[in-house]
């Protein structure tokens, strides 16, 4: 087994020579390395005339990742985990290591530091350490693809509120499982004998997300969590607070039956902050195998919580896009705007997604075959509930040649596309839709967004349409026309047809695509939010011959020209 000590000869007893230079007695468990490859030391510092007995834990990549420093003897009130007893004397990041460090270093200054820190005034520890909170419920390790969302209201329950129960919903296409992935969508407390109270319910989204089956669970607060971090001493501390409590009614799931006992705790969630936090105890009894526990952290899930990551100037919760086509810019920018916040986006586009497409497209094969609008109302249905996505499958700019009875005609269609809308973005990449679209875009004074990319995805064009501030889309064409708005980077025609396909495509990679997209979706969040500049602007990328250059953009003015007859003829309705 190859170790550290192997990689750089000399640096173990490197370490144990500055041990012992700092006077401190700490030696190498050989046994341990031997058998198993791993670097501990073990030995005692002196605190306040009182020996502190410290482990030193190698890593495995050191010196570039620091060394684990443990007490295992001590239970200190914070900075430090409270079931491993490692300690924290540096912050998270690893910046905050250099390999010429020494865990002599950290034992001999930084542990004394940290325990004279904790017997000071607490504003002054406050001050020195990284701003951030320490959650506890963090300490409990969960299954992977287990979740249980948990909705604003119930992280910050009354005081009073001591015990009740609730309703987990599960997704229609999941259903509730052996490994549970659901919701809280209700959370009651028993206050007399037939009586409940309501606490918390889920938001619509979130309970739209979730609208399959529900199961009802117990739930019950812990003045303090236990101090074992594993499911079974967590069950045992919720039903030593509520007998009966630990072992709820068994409900009937796929592949078995569950039990779900649920505990809500104070804990820091930001530095000097407290709110409740919510673990969860399945109990599973498995068809013809062996019953097992396991545990779930509560997952906090609301518009809230998902802001809070995004640019402060973002405001998209209350805005409506309306998005034509969903090829391989449009489908990305959809994914992009729903990610960012946005509350309902419009989606229009006939076709479907085919096979050679998903090498620029934003799913692969489990996408193939389906409408691109029927894929994505699904997709951000799932993935992100609180954005609206509304479907209009339609084929804009087809002949009424030899066309069936029909009640409404594509003007209609569009008139229910655009209106309420706030922004028209159009990835259509069809010079007709572009026009027809734009023109009914400005009539509304809608502001408009085109989207483009070149043969060979060498270059692309994002182009605002702001009527109100001047320039129309038309005005941009004449501008491409004259030369004063340069036509993006682009390969020679390298279009081809590929098998079964009934039209010409271009050639070009995903990725080089992903700067035109980009730069779409942050000009239309901004557009959105209000902290655009005015005006109506053309930004141009191209990339460099070889591929490897990063992109180049530059940006032009479209200003309204006299000689537009476009600008022109909607002035004079």
């Amino acid at each position: 087994m190859r170790t550290w000590p192997d990689q750089f000869p000399g640096r173990l007893e490197h370490e144990l020579e500055e041990f012992a230079e700092r006077g401190l007695a700490f030696s190498l468990d050989d046994d341990l390395l031997a058998e198993q490859g791993k670097v501990v030391l073990r030995g005692t510092i002196e605190d306040q005339g009182e020996d502190v007995a410290l482990e030193v834990h190698y890593p495995d990549l050191y010196p570039f990742i620091r060394p684990e420093i443990v007490a295992p003897d001590r239970e200190l009130p914070r900075h430090q985990n409270p079931y491993e007893g490692n300690l924290c004397l540096l912050d998270r990041s690893s910046r905050a290591w250099k390999p010429s460090y020494t865990a002599a270093w950290l034992v001999a200054e930084k542990v004394p530091y940290l325990l004279a820190l904790l017997r000071a005034d607490e504003n002054e520890m406050r001050e020195v350490e990284t701003p951030q909170g320490e959650p506890l419920s963090s300490y409990f390790p969960g299954v992977p693809g287990t979740v249980l969302f948990v909705p604003d209201a119930m992280l910050s329950l009354p005081e009073n509120a001591s015990a009740g129960s609730g309703r987990i919903g599960f997704a229609q296409f999941e259903g509730p499982q052996l490994w549970v992935r659901g919701a809280v969508v209700e959370l009651v407390e028993k206050v007399r004998s037939r009586k409940t109270r309501t606490l918390a319910r889920a938001d619509q989204p979130v309970k739209r997300r979730f609208s399959g089956a529900e199961i009802p669970f117990r739930w019950v607060r812990l003045d303090e969590l236990p101090k074992e971090n594993s499911p079974i001493a967590l069950l045992n501390a919720i039903e030593s607070a509520k007998p009966g409590f630990g072992s709820p009614p068994w409900e009937g799931v796929a592949g078995g039956s569950i039990a779900i006992s649920g505990a809500v705790f104070r804990e820091e969630v930001g530095q000097g902050e407290y709110q409740d936090g919510w673990l969860f105890v399945v109990q599973q009894r498995v068809d013809q195998g062996e019953s097992r526990r396991y545990l779930i952290r509560g997952e906090r899930l609301s518009r809230k919580d998902l802001e809070v990551r995004l640019p402060g100037h973002l405001r998209l919760e209350d805005r409506c896009v309306s998005l034509a086509g969903l090829g391989a810019l449009g489908g990305d920018i959809a994914i992009e705007l729903a990610k960012s916040g946005l509350g309902k986006l419009r989606g229009l586009d006939f076709d479907q997604v085919e096979a050679g497409t998903i090498v620029r497209w934003t799913a692969g094969l489990t996408a193939v075959g389906r409408l691109k609008t029927g894929y994505m109302s699904q997709r951000v249905a799932v993935d992100y509930p609180y954005t609206t996505f509304e479907a209009y499958p339609l084929l804009i700019g087809g002949s009424t040649y030899g066309q069936e009875p029909r009640e409404v005609s594509e003007l209609d269609a569009i008139d229910c596309f655009l209106d309420g809308s706030d922004l028209l973005v159009d990835a259509t990449a069809e010079i007709g839709v572009q026009q027809a679209l734009a023109f009914q875009a400005h009539a509304r004074d809608l502001r408009q967004l085109f989207v483009s990319a070149t043969e060979g995805a060498r270059g692309g064009l994002v182009a605002k349409i702001d009527p109100a501030a001047g320039g129309c889309w038309l005005c941009l064409q004449l501008r491409i026309e004259d030369g004063s708005i340069p036509i993006p980077a682009h390969a020679e025609p390298l279009t081809l047809q590929p098998r079964g396909c009934t039209s010409l495509t271009y050639t070009g990679a995903g990725f080089d695509l992903l700067p035109i997209i980009a730069q779409a979706v942050r000009v239309a969040s901004a557009t959105l939010s209000e902290v655009a500049e005015p005006g109506s602007f053309a930004y141009v990328c191209s990339l460099s011959d070889d591929n490897v250059e990063p992109p180049h953009w530059s940006t032009h003015i479209i200003n309204r020209l006299p000689e537009c007859p476009f600008c022109g003829q909607v002035q004079g309705q």
